[in-house]
């Protein structure tokens, strides 16, 4: 696919990762929707896309349900054309230890998975039928976030399997449209103590995993490692 002929939607483009995805899109002259649920940090997003020269507009989303998402489809139809290509970026905690207290374990089912996994198959389905409805070839990209508080080191971050298993099972059920997906996972490093942590510099790589997807025909169904 030409990225430079593609409208591309980019979810949780508020966050570092998420305007550093935008800017690079807009340096390629993709045309960007900005998709976000914080409107100061979506405006920075956006203000920065046009710094550089971008084609985008924003797009604040109030919640993230079926009803709002299909109509974010549509207003980005409206604006910017049919879509091509989800960027599917979404940020969650890392798991704690499966021997952790009851209390975390508490709340990272509700926090972590359950909100990770939500976002991804709510967006993944609208573009889905976006797509389907506008008789496009196009391309999903599932890509994992990782919040850690207080600059802490992450455990094994059990989001990559998720991002996996969605990515290998939709690329088989849109391949008769046409709709290729793929998924960028952070590279893990073993720290001196055992601990599983991601690369300093993963963010970059990831959008250049992310790119490659795109620009790659014949790219579905399979995960990139990001490297450094």
């Amino acid at each position: 696919m030409d990225i430079a002929k593609s409208v591309i939607v980019i979810t949780a483009a508020g966050t570092p990762t998420g305007r550093a995805m935008a800017e690079h899109f807009c340096r390629l002259n993709a045309r960007v929707a900005l998709v976000d649920t914080n409107s100061n940090q979506l405006q920075s997003t956006y203000e920065s896309c046009m710094k550089v020269g971008g084609i985008c507009f924003s797009f604040l989303l109030a919640n993230r349900n079926v009803e709002n998402i299909s109509y974010l489809f549509e207003e980005v139809n409206r604006e910017m054309g049919a879509v091509d290509v989800l960027i599917n970026y979404w940020q969650g905690g890392s798991l704690p230890n499966l021997l952790a207290s009851q209390e975390a374990a508490n709340d990272v089912v509700k926090d972590t998975l359950a909100d990770v996994a939500s976002n991804l198959y709510l967006f993944g389905r609208g573009a889905a039928f976006n797509m389907l409805n506008k008789g496009r070839k196009g391309v999903i990209v599932n890509i994992p976030g990782v919040l850690t508080p207080n600059n802490s080191t992450p455990t094994f971050d059990s989001s990559n399997a998720v991002i996996k298993g969605l990515t290998r099972s939709w690329a088989q059920e849109l391949e008769h449209a046409n709709i290729r997906v793929g998924g960028v996972l952070p590279r893990m490093r073993h720290s001196d103590e055992g601990n599983v942590r991601y690369h300093p510099a993963v963010n970059y790589d990831m959008i250049d995993g992310a790119a490659y997807i795109v620009e790659n025909d014949s790219f579905t169904g399979r995960i990139l490692e990001a490297a450094s």
